[in-house]
């Protein structure tokens, strides 16, 4: 199965893929937030032959989200409708951080960690 991560930012959009048969998010590129997105993202999804999406949303230790987390929660139900391709969230907390420590391109990095947190624990 192909998978596409998404890290959103209000700015910025960082985009991974990766497969369940490697299980190696790679870093694929960053795209701009404003209108069109839904659309950018439902080209890639089909010409990368993605079968499910993976979203994250920051979720702080005692389980609580934030306003950001709500819209981002949102923002992967739109996903979901506009790709008809399965939409997952997962927890995301600091991993737009550690992309920062580790990388030039964070937004994408922070979008394979994402996956790769997913991917790891397909296992």
């Amino acid at each position: 199965m192909n998978y596409l991560s998404i890290d959103y930012g209000e700015k910025r959009i960082g985009l991974a893929k990766g497969d369940d048969r490697l299980k190696i998010a790679t870093p694929f590129k960053t795209i701009i937030n404003g209108p069109g997105l839904l659309n950018e993202l439902a080209y890639v999804v089909k010409t990368e032959v993605i079968e499910k999406i993976v979203v994250g949303v920051p979720v702080s230790f005692d389980g609580r989200k934030n306003d950001f987390a709500d819209k981002i929660t949102e923002f992967a139900e739109d996903v979901e409708a506009r790709t008809d391709t399965p939409v997952e969230t997962v927890n995301e907390i600091f991993s737009s951080k550690m992309a920062a420590e580790n990388s030039q391109k964070i937004d994408e990095s922070s979008a394979a960690l994402i996956l790769q947190t997913y991917l790891d624990k397909l296992s």
